[in-house]
């Protein structure tokens, strides 16, 4: 595991020298705003003095425990906030004379007894993070509570003072204590949890933002702490637990006395015996707490300063420490935390050979480097590159200070070794020289940065009283010392732009001033995310090429693409730059991309599985484009009235948009009609590669007034007005029909005009287009472009026998779905009166198949309609399903006469997403977390996932993956709060469901499981976790049933959560207007991923994918690409129920299923079912949809939702159960993001270049 630190900067301030009203600085507003200042300067690092709870003389180093925190930290507003205190009460007390000094004493006499009122109020007992914070602590916090309230009891004593059973630590006497004491333990373990609350909490905020925290342990620990007293084998102490010896330094450049720091020293072959657990506890937690530890006096590790107990720092000697063998402990125990080796003092060979064997850091000071010798490692032209270099630490002068105090020869030296024309000049040529040293990480105390003397300095050592008192004053980081650390940053390349001259800086610069007429600070968000459009188009268009003589032509209804502004940017390689450049400026990108509009250009899970598609051929630097509609309006954008669903346009397009306005113009003749096209591109980026293009073509006479306002009704006949308003217009009438077919043939008729100008443009002859093209078609839709490539092969003088064979060898045929809209039949009426020129083409195809075939089911034509999946099998040269399952069924089944007339067609292509959106962009914590365990191959060979496999059982890398989960539930609990007004509880377990509304998907068997688990909490039987439900779904406008569906659940949704006994324990919501960028924020946050649909019936599905990358673990069917996920992970790391699709597939050849009979002998299911139309469901919802969907179920129930029912509530329970143990849960959690790599939409792609389109 890489051990470096990133090469970058940092500020050193303690948390005590924040500002603050309360006397100390805290883990509030002041530290959330200071790590916004850190990132605006360009700053990856903030290192802190050590956290724990300080003992007589304030020192940090001088701890109660080397594992608690310091109550003193604990933020007052935010208890006010959270109720437990009021503002009133903590404003009773004055806490400070001077706004940059601490009072210790007073704070000690106060703070206390304010925090003691937040104790009294709290209800945090009975929390279930209370519960998780006691077992996750439960090696070192019962003995802390323990020891905190006896020495209270003791009027604050040290622990060798109390009575000897309590100090001997005698059983009979710690029950006793325990029993005496029993509040006074409960108010220090408050404390902690408190503080450990507040902390992880900045700690997430500022790693969220690109801030790691460095955080300082003592190698030793206080005498009068909790660790000795619990811990007295563990330390070289006599038979009355006196020191023998004391730990400190001899005399050096630090003190002419040397230090005797009182601390007793360990029994370093005691500790070897038991594996340095102790030691191993310690590191675990301080990893819990840091990014980076700074071990102090790491001299100690190699030798040990020995001084008698009686005795002065003159009098001590070295004896030899643990060395390697401990350095191994530590690093089994670190996880992904970094560690620095503070190696000062007197130059030890032994110690440099262990830190270089280490590979941690060490350190240098600059103020130790201008004594004139050439050869000082401090001066910054010995620097080596894994140092981390400091001006001064908490134990120097301050900068101004040390020049105060230099002599005359060093003063001379100084400045001619920095080219200081005086002393004046020194403090900032210091800065430049220390941020342009080779080393990795340089570091500037905050009181340097503010020009400060030495009555700024933290501490003079063997000094007491007057230590550890600074205060920043609140304003003092000013703008001015932001902009000059930003611009050394960027000088010395130490942040996340590359280079000083940053291409994007400057781009985004002259478009700002070009376009506003102003800086980018001085811009809006919405004025910045136009001009980061322009920028990114045009730094796209720069990567168009032409290369490839063969190119593919993926043709689609629909590409739902998302939001493109962060997924361009990461796929240009550009997204840290810009982000930094924003942050410089005071700009966030995450606020930006709130602004861009999300395309209406798809739906469901076709839509978006092209999107990746093109995402992967540009990424592979395949030569292939997408070919599709530009819809004004979409589908519809989703509004919930009344708890049902209200269809409202969807309108997208803005006068700067992702949309480029080509030269490409065509005329499209229908039957009764003429209409002028017009190609408009978007831009499709690789990751690092080449730029490809979606065309989508438009009528110029477009006209989104014709829709009714707050709705999507329109007059479906008024074709050159509307025909590409909306996707899927209803198709409940024949002018919907006629409008789908108009659109079908607009697409591909503009389509294969362009194919065919772009072959010749090329070379092609037009006998050869098979070399120059190759086209995929995407469920029927777009089937009618092979008799369009043979009508209009025959205008360039081919006669049908060649242009047929020549279309053959060109379109390919994908299947994505078994259902029967997928699979369309249109009346030959139909396509007589739309597009009558294909009609003698389709006859023809027909007729020849009628020549050859003998099997009637395979025509094209049957009772005057025509089959258009018939002709695609037939004329196309390539059929493949996708997924193992789904292709199966095709070839065994479904499509079994056909694949004994071509079996050589048959293929499987299981489909696959791009990582590049699904975890890189929507789960930038846990992409971090990856790299760091994997390195960076990942992102272009998903399969190098499967490296995590050998962190499975690693607990530190577990805690941190369950770290990014509740992060991102966080950020999902707060987003649709703010979005849609949605309270949901972040420590419930998320059980979502988001995906098209389809009766097969069985949305409405979770909604029979919610009415369960609903009817059980009424009843008295509780969760063991609270619950969250999460539907996320439209129902197509004309698809009755589904929208019944809708009604039921935002009828629990309404029900349940403002029922008191139920609410605290489940919940449901539907998520209104589902869409791409709602899916980025639930598949992060989600734990167990909702896979229901029937067997046999999903043909792959790639949610189920999304959610197990992002480390959701699946409950689901054996159907579609659940079975290849079962597969990957082992049935532990899955939860499976259900029939199989053999089962399915038979009961449906039979007819034979009843589902009342299930009904009737399943009574938790008839209580469900019964529940829908119960007099609760009544006074919410309609009786008309209630009652239709329930009869529904009762009378049909199609996809067969009652016999999984039982398995399905049974598996449930097991998954629930399951997350209880999170140890395990996380172990799942990571086996599932390792065998993700399967997934990958550039396997599946590379798999159809490789077997079917063969472009190189």
């Amino acid at each position: 595991m890489k051990k470096a630190l990133e090469r970058g900067a940092g500020i050193l301030l303690p948390i005590s020298s924040l500002p603050s009203p309360y006397g100390i600085g805290s883990l509030g507003k002041e530290a959330y705003e200071f790590v916004d200042r850190l990132k605006e300067a360009g700053q990856r690092y903030w290192q802190v003095l050590p956290i724990g709870p300080t003992s007589f003389g304030d020192s940090p180093y001088q701890s109660f425990s080397a594992f608690a925190g310091n109550p003193y930290f604990i933020d007052f507003d935010i208890l006010i906030h959270e109720g437990l205190l009021t503002q009133e009460e903590v404003d009773a007390y004055s806490w400070y004379d001077q706004p940059d000094d601490i009072d210790y004493a007073r704070l000690y006499r106060q703070r206390f007894e304010v925090l003691r009122k937040a104790y009294g109020r709290s209800k945090h007992e009975t929390s279930r993070q209370y519960a998780e914070f006691l077992t996750e602590n439960e090696n070192w916090l019962p003995d802390y509570a323990l020891y905190m309230a006896v020495k209270a009891d003791h009027e604050n004593k040290e622990w060798l003072s109390w009575e000897e059973p309590v100090l001997k630590r005698e059983e009979t006497a710690l029950c006793k204590c325990r029993e005496q004491l029993h509040d006074e333990i409960g108010f220090y373990m408050f404390l902690q949890f408190k503080f450990d609350e507040q902390w992880k909490t900045l700690k997430s905020y500022a790693n969220h933002h690109g801030i790691s925290l460095i955080g300082d342990i003592p190698i030793y620990v206080a005498l009068d702490s909790a660790d000795v007293w619990a811990n007295t084998e563990q330390f070289q102490l006599d038979h009355d637990l006196q020191p023998v010896c004391v730990a400190g330094c001899p005399p050096d450049a630090f003190s002419d006395y040397g230090q005797k720091w009182g601390n007793p020293l360990y029994d370093w072959n005691r500790m070897e015996q038991d594996g340095f657990s102790w030691w191993k506890n310690r590191i675990r937690k301080s990893a819990s707490l840091y990014d980076v530890i700074r071990i102090d006096h790491f001299i100690g590790v190699v030798r040990y300063y020995n001084i008698p107990a009686d005795g002065e720092p003159k009098n001590g000697f070295y004896l030899e420490g643990p060395g390697k063998k401990l350095v191994d402990a530590i690093d089994s125990a670190r996880g992904n935390a970094k560690v620095i080796a503070e190696d000062l003092g007197v130059v030890v060979p032994e110690v440099q050979k262990l830190v270089k064997e280490s590979g941690y850091p060490g350190m240098k000071i600059l103020q130790f480097g201008f004594d004139g010798n050439a050869e000082n490692e401090h001066a910054p032209h010995n620097h080596k590159k894994n140092y981390v270099v400091y001006i001064g630490t908490h134990d120097n002068d301050t900068l101004k200070g040390y020049i105060e105090n230099a002599s005359k020869d060093n003063l001379t030296f100084m400045m001619k070794y920095l080219g200081a024309a005086n002393e004046q000049e020194i403090p900032e040529k210091m800065m430049q020289i220390l941020y342009m040293s080779p080393a990795d990480t340089v570091i500037v105390q905050m009181q340097d940065l503010l020009g400060k003397d030495n009555e700024a300095r933290m501490n003079l050592p063997s000094t007491i009283g007057t230590n550890w008192r600074w205060r920043m004053k609140k304003g003092e980081f000013t703008d001015e010392i932001r902009d000059r650390l930003r611009e050394l940053t960027r000088v010395y390349g130490r942040n996340a732009v590359k280079q000083y001259f940053c291409k994007e800086d400057i781009m985004l610069t002259e478009i700002c001033k070009k376009k506003y007429n102003k800086t980018i600070k001085e811009c809006s968000n919405e004025e910045i995310y136009f001009a980061l459009l322009d920028m990114t188009k045009k730094l796209a268009e720069d990567k168009v090429t032409e290369d490839g003589k063969k190119k593919v032509y993926y043709i689609s209804a629909e590409f739902l693409i998302g939001k493109l502004l962060s997924n361009n940017l990461i796929n240009l390689g550009i997204f840290d730059e810009v982000k930094q450049v924003l942050a410089e400026n005071g700009k966030s990108i995450y606020d930006i991309e709130e602004v861009e509009p999300e395309p209406s250009l798809g739906n469901g899970g076709l839509g978006r599985l092209a999107a990746c598609f093109l995402d992967s051929m540009a990424t592979l630097g395949l030569p292939g484009d997408g070919i599709g509609l530009n819809y004004h309006m979409g589908l519809f954008k989703q509004v919930f009235e009344n708890n049902y669903q209200k269809e409202t346009a969807n309108p997208w397009i803005e006068a700067d948009s992702w949309l480029t306005k080509t030269d490409v113009s065509n005329t499209i003749r229908f039957g009764n009609c003429t209409v002028q096209s017009r190609m408009y591109d978007i831009d499709v980026t690789g990751y690092e590669n080449r730029t490809n293009k979606l065309h989508l073509f438009d009528i110029e006479s477009v006209d989104e007034s014709i829709m009714e306002p707050d709705g999507i009704s329109f007059d479906k006949t008024d074709i050159k007005k509307n025909l590409t308003l909306c996707l899927y217009p209803n198709d409940s009438d024949e002018a919907g029909n006629l409008l789908r077919i108009y659109q079908q043939y607009f697409m591909v008729a503009n389509g294969a005009k362009l194919i065919l100008a772009e072959a010749k443009e090329k070379g092609s002859n037009l006998h050869d287009l098979a070399d120059y093209a190759a086209v995929q078609i995407n469920d029927t839709h777009p089937s009618m472009v092979i008799p369009e490539l043979i009508r209009l092969l025959g205008q360039h003088g081919i006669i049908m026998d060649e242009a047929i064979s020549i279309v053959s060898k060109v379109c390919a045929y994908t299947n994505h779905t078994i259902l029967a809209e997928a699979l369309e039949k249109w009346p030959i009426a139909f396509l007589e009166k739309a597009v009558p020129q294909l009609m003698p083409i389709i006859r023809e195809l027909d007729n020849r198949i009628r020549a050859t075939v003998k099997d009637e089911t395979t025509y094209i034509i049957q009772n005057g309609l025509v089959h258009m999946a018939h002709m695609d099998i037939h004329y196309g040269y390539s059929v493949n399903g996708v997924a193992y399952l789904h292709t199966e069924i095709l070839k065994n089944t479904e499509l079994n006469n056909f694949y004994k007339l071509y079996p050589e067609r048959f293929n499987n292509k299981t489909n696959g997403i791009t990582f590049r959106r699904w975890l890189m962009e929507c789960n930038p914590e846990l992409s971090a977390l990856i790299t760091s365990l994997i390195g960076n191959g990942w992102k272009k060979d998903a399969m190098e996932l499967e490296k995590l496999g050998q962190f499975v059982s690693d607990p530190s890398v577990l805690t941190k993956l369950l770290d990014v989960k509740a992060e991102k539930k966080a950020q999902l609990v707060s987003y649709l709060k703010n979005t849609q007004g949605l309270e949901l509880n972040p420590d419930s377990i998320f059980d979502i469901q988001v995906k098209r509304l389809h009766e097969y998907k069985r949305q409405q068997m979770n909604a029979l499981y919610v009415i369960h688990k609903y009817l059980e909490i009424k009843a008295g039987k509780l969760p063991k976790k609270p619950i969250t439900v999460l539907f996320g779904a439209k129902a197509a406008p004309a698809y009755v049933i589904a929208k019944d569906i809708i009604h039921l659940i935002l009828c629990l949704q309404e029900l349940i959560n403002k029922d008191p006994k139920v609410s605290p324990h489940l919940k449901v919501f539907m998520v209104e207007n589902y869409n791409v960028t709602l899916a980025e924020k639930l598949i992060p946050a989600c734990d167990i991923s909702e896979q229901i649909s029937l067997a046999s019936k999903e043909a792959s599905g790639t949610g189920n994918m999304k959610f197990m990358l992002n480390g959701a673990l699946t409950l689901g069917t054996m159907d579609g690409a659940n079975v290849e996920i079962a597969e990957l992970v082992g049935k532990d790391n899955i939860f499976t129920f259900g029939e199989s699709s053999e089962t399915v597939i038979a009961r449906y050849e039979r007819g034979d299923y009843k589902s009342k009979d299930w009904y009737e002998k399943d009574k938790a299911l008839k209580a469900a079912v019964d529940f829908i139309v119960g007099k609760e469901m009544m006074k919410i919802g309609q009786k008309e949809n209630l009652d239709r969907l329930y009869k529904e179920l009762l009378n049909k129930d199609w996809f067969m939702t009652f016999p999984d029912f039982e398995d399905y509530v049974k598996t449930r329970e097991k998954a629930y159960e399951a997350y209880t143990d999170r140890t395990e849960w996380a172990k799942k959690m990571l086996i599932n993001i390792s065998k993700a790599g399967f997934f990958s939409s550039d396997r599946t792609i590379a798999q159809y270049n490789e077997e079917i389109w063969k472009l190189s």
